[in-house]
């Protein structure tokens, strides 16, 4: 089933499984083979349960955790009135045992790192006894949370069973062979649910599947998410089961071998997304699958050569292609299935025109053909699609207005996905739609420049995209987020104006909870500042105000924001210091409060936030020295942005304990004394690999991190885990450059000028084969610049300036055609592509001299320094002697010096105002 929602790729929005019934399905038919004297807490026999299986549901029971106290009626004698136990209604025998976990988070709980399920039950182990129950034929411990903890073995000896259920519990390891000794088991499933708000997932694999192949009696099976990888005979074994109705193998990373045929033909539901085929064509015993009525077959890089595999599979209802290689044709031939409901085709190699065939689905409620390379306008034969309930099309380059007429039909429609394409959307201001949006995403559709009125009318929204929608307007009063259901906001790049108060209007807000994930007003005009009634949206996990015209302070109730794992505050007018309560925020992951007016030191309580990863408070006031505790307690950061602030002393060796950061810049403060040696620590920038940052599939949910890159300011968003880069630029720090930075062999970005270091330029420089980025002027550098320097084929950006390096310049790649500026106030320099030549025997080789352990050349000149003290003596008494003889000598001597005076004075001027110029 299409996975995504209108936001795009946020899959935590949808919840609804492909076959909803299908549990409940299971349970009926399982119980009503079973005579049942009494289930859960309806009681009506005469008889109590035999005492022995009494005891031993007792020993069961100690062997769980169980917080919330759901097992508080296994008290007493008769067991079978106890919740969740079911019992023959002649032998009083237990036959069921149900402790499936029915209470499910809340959305915003199942990204929060620290959240506990209360509900479940728990438990190191489980107690054998329950292989006293000889008569149980239904278990069912799904939902519950027995993480780190294998399946046990035991389970294989209850023969009598019929039904097991094992899902999101928690399980890891092997799975156990034993489970093969159950052959009357009809339905069994020890995967993942499909269902995306379920936080506790099993861990399980198998190495070899052939136990699966002695259930005999099986007819569901449901293995989805058990890692299959290394089970070669996985598919064979699953072929030996010819009752199988249903058949879930999704995510298994099963390799599926090339059969002619296949014995399970009394399938009616085959789920094989997310692995991998042998034999990328569609398989030729699908064909035989004459009864199938849903199919999975998403992201597995599948063509269809024939175009006639699905002609053929008349009673396909739900139909999953997704992601992979199927083209227009493949769609025009499912155009022939009428009985299909679903149809999902998004990324694939659909391209042109959507068919106008699409119209032959009279009774579809799910069409899906977003991220493919589709243009032209929408064929009118989709809009007649009158059962239609969800429309995904986003991501392609369709065009045409959009106008009331297309929607005429579509009273059903509940998610509407159409961005981003070149859409515009032209309706009157008081258009009634025909239907109930709950999901809504029109990202870069022409909506403005209004708001759009018809929202209004719009009463089940949970989700709503129209970033960058060219609205230029202001948020109208009854738009308020407190008093409707909303789950997603994002209005983005849009010229939205007025107060926030606007859209976090209070309305209804101690009446309710409102369970607001996605807050995303970011890029646009708001003014005001940040309303306290923002604090009562307590479930948000992404929250961006920047790029606004926002002032004031912080308030003091964000630290409220449990949940938030994303906030963005940059590029406002706020000030004052960063409040110490955002310290209680300890899901953060990003924090970026930079282009503000923040004063004073960081708040201590910052050093709780130890799962953040993205730290940005460049250009602000903050002053102090660097806390200890960022290094120290922040032990995850591979971001840590603190330029342009008034930070002062040194750098801490305490920042080397963050092996895991690929961007530092410490640019533009007061800091002072030396790098630290320990660099060499930052393991990350070690490697040339991209990183791990956790990433959303969505641009505007990735923070944004502003790079210095070949003299100019870059903005990066998507792909950041890649850079790697060091700036300390513009500080008044001292020393040499440690050698251990030439470790660093990923880094991309190295500037360290407008500083105070001296010594040489590292000779083993030219190890930062990824550099793209150096910078070292403006320092006291002296020495020749490093041969290896030449071997750096990626630099495209240098800067030596302003030092006092001397001797020839390296020849090789682009050392020589990188522009002049880069060499210059070097005067020692000589050498392309400088003008003045290098002395003979100075000439710039790829190579460069032999230089001893001090950089000392092994020609060093020794019988120059031995006649340098005579001939010098020598020459002055000369010159002297002639002036005082030659009155027309000493007059020209002295007008050669005047004019020599006035030309150094000249270029100490122009190279002083190019000196503010690179300043400023």
């Amino acid at each position: 089933m299409y996975q995504r929602n209108p936001m795009g790729h946020l899959n935590f929005l949808d919840t609804t499984p492909s076959l909803p019934f299908l549990p409940l399905f299971i349970t009926i038919l399982v119980a009503s083979q079973i005579p049942l004297g009494c289930t859960r807490e309806a009681h009506s026999s005469n008889f109590t349960c035999i005492e022995s299986e009494r005891q031993s549901l007792l020993r069961f029971k100690d062997s769980l955790t169980d917080e919330s106290n759901r097992l508080s009626s296994w008290t007493g004698g008769d067991c079978c009135s106890w919740k969740g136990i079911g019992c023959h209604r002649t032998t009083g025998r237990v036959v069921t045992l149900d402790l499936r976990n029915l209470e499910q988070p809340e959305l915003y709980e199942v990204y929060n790192t620290s959240y506990h399920c209360r509900s479940c039950l728990a438990g190191d182990q489980l107690s054998p006894s329950l292989v006293n129950l000889t008569n149980l034929r239904y278990l069912d411990l799904s939902l519950n949370n027995f993480s780190g903890i294998q399946i046990p073995t035991f389970l294989g000896l209850l023969k009598d069973l019929r039904y097991l259920n094992l899902s999101d519990a928690g399980f890891v390891g092997e799975v156990p062979h034993h489970l093969g000794n159950l052959s009357h088991l009809r339905y069994l499933d020890i995967g993942f649910s499909s269902s995306n708000n379920i936080p506790i997932d099993n861990n399980l694999r198998s190495n070899d599947v052939g136990w699966v192949a002695r259930l005999s009696s099986l007819e569901y099976l449901f293995l989805r998410g058990v890692n299959l990888s290394n089970a070669g005979d996985g598919f064979l074994a699953v072929n030996m089961l010819p009752l199988l109705k249903t058949l879930d193998l999704e995510n298994c990373r099963l390799v599926v071998p090339h059969l002619l045929h296949v014995n399970f033909t009394s399938l009616s539901s085959l789920k094989l997304g997310f692995n991998q085929f042998l034999n990328p064509t569609l398989p030729p015993w699908l064909r035989n699958l004459t009864g199938l009525q849903d199919l999975d077959l998403g992201a597995n890089n599948l063509d269809d050569k024939v175009h006639d595999t699905f002609r053929q599979m008349t009673s396909l209802v739900n139909l999953e292609l997704e992601g992979n290689h199927f083209d227009t044709s493949t769609l025009r031939s499912i155009c022939n299935i009428s009985s299909l409901t679903s149809l999902d085709m998004s990324d694939n190699e659909l391209q042109g025109s959507i068919p106008s065939e699409i119209g032959q689905f009279p009774q579809l409620t799910l069409l899906g053909l977003s991220n493919n390379r589709l243009n032209d306008t929408i064929p009118s034969s989709l809009w007649q699609l009158t059962k239609l309930q969800e429309l995904y099309i986003g991501e392609n380059a369709l065009t045409g207005e959009l106008s009331e007429h297309h929607f005429a039909k579509l009273r059903e429609l509940k998610r509407l996905y159409i961005s981003p394409n070149l859409f515009s959307l032209h309706v009157s201001s008081s258009w009634v739609p025909p239907f109930q949006l709950q999901y809504i995403a029109m990202a870069s559709v022409k909506i403005g420049p209004r708001f759009p009125n018809w929202l209004r009318t719009q009463k089940e929204i949970e989700a709503l995209n129209m970033y960058n929608a060219s609205i230029s307007d202001a948020i109208p009063s009854w738009f308020g987020v407190l008093s409707n259901d909303f789950r997603a906001i994002i209005l983005s790049g849009n010229k939205l104006e007025g107060s926030l108060n606007s859209i976090i209007s209070a309305a209804d807000a101690d009446k309710k909870v409102v369970q607001m994930l996605i807050l995303l007003l970011n890029d646009n005009h708001f003014t005001g500042s940040i309303p306290e009634d923002l604090c009562k949206l307590k479930t948000l996990i992404y929250l961006d105000l920047s790029d606004n015209h926002l002032s004031g302070r912080i308030p003091l109730c964000l630290g409220n924001l449990r949940n938030l794992r994303f906030l963005r505050l940059a590029n406002n007018s706020l000030y004052g210091q960063i409040p110490g309560s955002l310290g209680n925020v300890g899901e953060l992951i990003i924090l970026q409060l930079s282009k503000n007016r923040f004063d004073g030191k960081l708040p201590p309580s910052m050093q709780n936030l130890k799962r953040l990863q993205f730290l940005d408070l460049g250009e602000n006031r903050i002053a102090g020295t660097i806390p200890a505790w960022i290094g120290e307690r922040l032990s995850d950061l591979e971001f840590l942005t603190l330029q342009s602030n008034n930070f002062h002393g040194g750098i801490s060796n305490t920042l080397c304990q963050l092996p895991y950061l690929q961007v530092l810049n410490l640019a533009h403060n007061d800091l002072s004394g030396s790098i630290p040696h320990c660099f060499k620590n930052f393991t990350a920038m070690e490697s040339t690999k991209s990183g791990t940052f956790p990433f959303s599939n969505e641009s505007y949910l990735d923070p944004v991190l502003q790079i210095f890159k070949a003299g100019i300011e870059l903005e990066y968003s998507k792909n950041i885990d890649s850079v790697k880069s060091i700036s300390l630029s513009g500080n008044n720090l001292v020393g040499e450059i440690p050698d251990e930075i030439m470790g660093l062999v990923g880094l991309q970005t190295l500037n360290l000028s407008k500083n105070h270091l001296n010594g040489r330029i590292p000779k083993n420089i030219g190890n930062l084969k990824q550099l793209e980025t150096l910078d070292l002027s403006m320092n006291e550098l002296r020495g020749e610049i490093p041969p290896s320097l030449s071997s750096i084929y990626t630099l495209s950006f240098l800067n030596l300036s302003y030092n006092k390096l001397s001797g020839p310049i390296p020849s090789g790649n682009q050392l020589q055609t990188l522009n002049d500026p880069i060499y210059e106030g070097n005067i020692g320099l000589c050498g392309k592509p400088l003008l003045n030549s290098c002395p003979a025997g100075e000439s710039p080789t790829e190579n460069g001299p032999v230089l001893d352990d001090k950089g000392h050349s092994e020609s060093d000149f020794s019988w120059f320094y031995a006649g340098f003290g005579p001939g010098f003596s020598v020459g002055v008494v000369g010159v002297v002697g002639i002036l005082q003889f030659k009155k027309s000598w000493r007059y020209a001597v002295f007008k050669c010096l005047e004019n020599a005076h006035d030309r150094i004075w000249v270029m100490i001027v122009l190279k002083t105002s190019r000196l503010r110029r690179n300043f400023h």
